[in-house]
């Protein structure tokens, strides 16, 4: 089933990577939030092939409506993480596809069509990197990147972001803002940052990359720095690479 998902997946990271989009929206008259005819078109791809696939699961995605349960089987996508750099050419974006039985992933596929880079986790398998096993870096906060996302669809926040941000920047070698979470969480994954955080995430957004990183060996934890006691809610996300960065950004 696994290999069937990550057939299905990289058919839409083709789709992203040959495209260009010509057709953009906003979601409900934001500017900073925006669709496009290939976010619609690779959703529906999904949600065919997957349920298709297991025909039990329910699908649930961020374009139009969904009819899921958290019961069971369900699929959990992200036909574009990172529109907005889709529609810049900004080619940093993926596809994203979790598998959740009873509320919990089991499954986590995630795809960037643009590097060819295919990051993929089994629940107690560990996680990969075209195929080949990954583990985060054991370096601490202050020999490590950073990257964060600003939560664009709700600016209420952006303010105590950036004063976060400026804070993590003191504490590490640098930030960054990429503009994907899920493609951020499978970088830290790899070991290529130490810490990662956004204060607004759909379920969506890190359903796939928290079983990435944590399959890799990282630690995911939400409000108040607790565990995610349910994948289905909008939430904080603050994703670390190894028990030291967590004891580092505490101090924080």
């Amino acid at each position: 089933m696994l290999q069937k998902i990550i057939e299905v997946v990289k058919e839409c990271g083709c789709i992203i990577k040959n495209a260009c989009a010509q057709h953009v929206e906003l979601k409900n008259q934001d500017r900073r939030n925006l669709v496009t005819e290939y976010d619609l078109q690779i959703q529906s791809v999904l949600k065919q092939k997957l349920t298709e696939i297991l025909p039990s699961a329910s699908f649930f995605g961020e374009e139009g409506e969904n009819n899921f349960h958290k019961e069971g089987y369900c699929f959990v996508c992200d036909p574009i993480d990172g529109t907005t750099n889709f529609v810049k050419s900004f080619n940093f974006s993926c596809v994203s596809v979790a598998l959740l039985k009873d509320g919990k992933p089991v499954l986590g596929v995630i795809y960037n069509p643009y590097l060819d880079e295919l990051f993929c986790a089994e629940k107690g398998k560990g996680a990969t990197l075209n195929g080949m096993p990954i583990h985060t870096t054991k370096d601490c906060l202050a020999d490590s990147l950073v990257t964060f996302g600003t939560g664009v669809e709700d600016l209420s926040q952006i303010d105590n972001v950036f004063e976060y941000a400026k804070k993590c920047f003191k504490a590490s070698i640098d930030v960054r803002r990429c503009g994907s979470a899920a493609l951020d969480l499978c970088n830290l994954a790899c070991g290529r940052i130490g810490y990662f955080f956004e204060f607004k995430l759909c379920s969506w957004d890190y359903s796939a990359a928290v079983l990435i990183v944590e399959e890799a060996g990282g630690i995911v934890k939400t409000e108040d720095f607790k565990d995610i006691d349910d994948y289905f809610q909008t939430r904080k996300i603050f994703a670390m690479a190894n028990n030291d960065i967590l004891q580092d950004v505490l101090k924080i």
